[in-house]
């Protein structure tokens, strides 16, 4: 602090405790700063503060009493075409970066004011300084003519006299930054410079953190509005500091990448916004009283027709950046859904093959199996199939098969009888031959030799058997006696 009876503005953090705004506190005759302005900045979150720089002046005690704003718009570099530096930045052309202004406006409101600051630069010392103009007269005079009225205010006219002020560096090494008026030329046509008077310092901002007030020079400068002059020399020095002396991209919220929004959010973000409207339109909203000039909301762009805001450049790539990572995403997702597709279709054909190889191979083994189970089991099935088929009709089958006398006696040579002789010998007839003589001294009477009810009569027993030597207890030939000896 140069003086501490000189009025000192500090610049502190806001006890809000909100990071985007400050305080401004006031001290002097050795008093404990007070807070005196607020200063705010608008919320770096919101996408109407990206890309450009904004700080507002409030009363500290009053937070709806606005003295002035400053909205600064950069302007941008020109995007390159070089197709090597396209292709190393993936694709899309490098962002254009933020120019340092060279100029600013600065709002005052009741009265109504606009102060221009250009910076430029020294010709002695060649640094940096920032000029501006303010009119000596800035209130209308009281009058009661009609025409008196119809005129525009002073700030606006171009015939009103007016005091030239300039910041510049207290030297090249130094970061201390003084605001001056400048001397008047003395010499009516301007042509000399030996008449021109020497600049009266009026505040100086040591270290970027505090502004000092020279107040016995500031009853030097003649001015109808030296709170405008006042809170112009603020807002220029916290302009300055923010915007000259910081880094462009964090002053202007400049984001190194664009937004990154999924088509979920984005859709959900958009029926929400639909419903809200929906909402608005249904139900009829009151209508708010108008505002006075010193309530106005500040940091708002007035478009005429209440169009919106044209795009800067930096948005626009931000937009086009979006828009070609959304292309690629879906490229992308595009391809590992054909890719996951063919493994699934790869995977489904490669399942149906090995349950196809499967049901081959089990119907192999179940046909081997067949095919041993055949070969031992088979002649027990042959044999069960004889056993169960029914036994042969009796009229078919012989009675008495021939016993096998292998054992007991050589085989007989077959006998050979005449064509002419009877196959049932010379004394036995044909069964059921009633024409045909037959000796009663033997067998009797015929009627023996008819069969009885209708049944065959039983086979004769064959040579062998007459012979005595079969074991069969079937009826034998017996010798009979004659019936004379």
């Amino acid at each position: 602090m140069l003086d501490e009876n000189l009025p000192t503005f500090h610049l502190r953090p806001s006890s809000d405790h909100i990071k985007h705004h400050a305080s401004v506190h006031l001290a002097q005759h050795g008093a404990e700063p007070t807070p005196e302005y607020s200063l705010r900045h608008p919320d770096p979150a919101l996408p109407r503060s990206r890309n450009r720089y904004a700080v507002a002046l409030y009363d500290s005690y009053n937070p709806e009493v606005l003295y002035g704003e400053v909205l600064l718009i950069p302007e941008w570099t020109q995007t390159s075409l070089s197709q090597e530096e396209i292709r190393r930045n993936g694709g899309v052309p490098p962002p254009p970066q933020p120019v340092l202004p060279t100029s600013f406006v600065i709002q005052l409101y009741n009265p109504d004011q606009q102060v221009v600051v250009q910076q430029g630069v020294s010709k002695w010392s060649a640094t940096p300084q920032w000029i501006f103009e303010m009119p000596q007269q800035s209130f209308r005079q009281p009058s009661s003519s009609c025409i008196d009225r119809t005129q525009s205010d002073p700030t606006a006219s171009e015939t009103t006299p007016r005091h030239r002020f300039k910041w510049k560096k207290d030297g090249k090494l130094s970061k201390d930054y003084v605001c001056s008026l400048s001397g008047k030329n003395t010499n009516p046509d301007g042509s000399k410079r030996k008449n021109h008077e020497p600049d009266i310092t009026l505040s100086i901002f040591r270290h970027l953190k505090e502004i000092t007030m020279y107040e016995p020079n500031l009853a030097r400068v003649e001015m109808e509005d030296p709170k405008g002059l006042e809170i112009v020399m603020l807002l220029s020095a916290i302009v300055i500091r923010e915007v000259y002396n910081g880094h462009l991209r964090e002053t202007f919220n400049v984001s190194d990448t664009p937004r990154r929004l999924s088509h979920e959010t984005q859709t959900r973000k958009n029926s929400a916004d639909r419903t809200r409207l929906q909402r608005n339109d249904q139900v009829p909203q009151p209508a708010a009283p108008p505002l006075p000039p010193t309530q106005r909301p500040p940091l708002r762009e007035q478009t005429p027709n209440g169009r919106p805001p044209p795009i800067d450049p930096r948005s626009q790539w931000e937009l086009d950046a979006e828009t070609a990572r959304l292309k690629k995403q879906v490229e992308r997702e595009d391809r590992e859904r054909r890719h996951a597709e063919r493994l699934e279709t790869k995977r489904v054909k490669k399942m149906l093959e090995e349950e196809e190889r499967k049901a081959r191979q089990k119907q192999f083994e179940i046909d081997q199996e067949t095919e041993r189970l055949k070969k031992q089991y088979g002649k027990e099935q042959q044999q069960a199939l004889k056993q169960s088929l029914p036994p042969p009709p009796p009229g078919r089958a012989n009675v008495n098969p021939r016993p096998n006398f292998a054992g007991l006696h050589p085989p007989q040579p077959p006998i050979q009888r005449p064509h002419s002789a009877s196959p049932y010998g010379p004394y036995m007839q044909r069964p059921g031959n009633h024409n045909a003589s037959a000796s009663t001294f033997f067998h009797g009477s015929t009627a023996n030799l008819r069969p009885q009810d209708g049944r065959r009569p039983a086979s004769k027993p064959s040579f062998l058997r007459m012979l005595g030597h079969s074991d069969h207890s079937g009826p034998r030939l017996s010798k009979k006696q004659s019936a004379v000896f």
